[in-house]
């Protein structure tokens, strides 16, 4: 019998998670799952044309895949597209719930008596992680309670058409992808601004740090060590627009400080970063938990109705503003020298303050 004409009882469209990414099995809604596919019938896979062995060995051992799934009676009949979309609306909430990267590729298969037959693929891009990202667990930022929620959010904004949820979405897959320090930085930026309708760097600093909270963390602890990174919003939110406009208008870059070494500390005192770490990663990550944090927020909250009219959604960013403003610190941390904690000195910069 040929393997189109086998009876299937299942076509879905998975997605491999990184092995450390979840403990268990979970069920969604909306045909979503993570579990575990075995038997995959790796030899007469569709990917194996495609990728090297070395490869194909590392998504046999995959042990939790990301699923969009459909149940089904018949021959096999090839998967509506919906299937890839649902699997890739799926991977942006895992990755606005945990910023911690993906293969990102896509495999459609089959279930047959004999295993799970894949017989198409998508294949974008890999999502990049970063330090913070690759050593925080999905398990430990609420995926259970919150997936639902922004899994929703995420859904709605492309399918009907919200362009103020969809391009930021997109910006932080771009960034993820681009695999560079200053353009994945800028995106993340430029997609909290679209979010924000900020447009200048007063407007920015005051809606971001009232809806988040300046005092609040920007990092989640790790789930290795449980260590609090220290650094907070009002710490990095006029650098980080202000390096945006630097990347955007194509400038250099400059030593002091976003080229010098930084040491990403607990909020006990020790160093998290074993390898060199620099200022401009920090505003890559800072940039992308942020956006990633606001994404979450306004699904879980339910902001996504008035975020899609635009004079209830300025109401809401006034009202961002005057948290900011009452708040006596973090109303003239950005009008003065912004505070760079941990910053590693360079000989360079000591000489250039004499």
């Amino acid at each position: 019998m040929g393997r189109l004409a086998q009876t299937v009882s299942e076509v879905l469209v998975a997605t491999p998670l990184k092995y450390s990414a979840v403990t268990r099995a979970y069920t969604f809604t909306d045909g979503i799952s993570i579990r575990e596919l075995s038997p995959i019938l790796w030899d007469v896979s569709i990917a194996k044309t495609f990728i090297s062995i070395h490869e194909r060995d590392e998504l046999a051992r995959t042990r939790y895949w990301l699923c969009a799934s459909r149940e089904v009676d018949r021959s096999y009949v090839r998967a509506d597209d919906d299937l890839f979309d649902k699997a890739m609306y799926a991977m942006s909430a895992l990755q606005i719930i945990c910023p911690s990267g993906s293969k990102n590729i896509f495999l459609e298969f089959a279930r047959t008596d004999k295993g799970y037959d894949n017989v198409r693929s998508w294949c974008p891009k890999e999502l990049c992680g970063t330090l913070i990202g690759r050593i925080t667990s999905l398990e430990d930022r609420r995926l259970e309670q919150d997936f639902e929620a922004v899994y929703s959010l995420v859904k709605r904004a492309f399918t009907e058409k919200i362009v103020r949820l969809q391009n930021p979405i997109l910006f932080l897959e771009h960034g993820m992808q681009v695999g560079h320090i200053y353009l994945g930085a800028l995106m993340f930026v430029m997609a909290l601004d679209m979010l924000m309708m900020a447009g200048e760097k007063a407007a920015f600093v005051e809606r971001v740090g009232g809806f988040v909270g300046p005092h609040s963390f920007v990092f989640p602890p790790d789930s290795l060590m449980n260590r609090q990174p220290a650094v907070k919003v009002q710490d990095v939110l006029a650098d980080l627009y202000e390096f945006r406009s630097i990347v955007a208008h194509g400038q250099e870059i400059p030593k002091i400080p976003y080229r010098q070494k930084y040491n990403l500390i607990d909020d006990n005192g020790g160093q998290i970063n074993l390898d060199d770490y620099y200022y401009a990663e920090l505003m890559l990550e800072s940039g992308l938990f942020l956006l990633t944090g606001v994404l979450r927020r306004i699904s879980v909250d339910g902001l996504l109705d008035q975020m899609r009219e635009e004079a209830k959604w300025r109401s809401n960013l006034r009202l961002y503003e005057h948290r900011w403003k009452n708040c006596a610190f973090a109303a003239t941390q950005h009008r003065g020298k912004p505070h760079r904690p941990n910053r590693v000195p360079m000989p360079e910069e000591g000489e250039n303050q004499q």
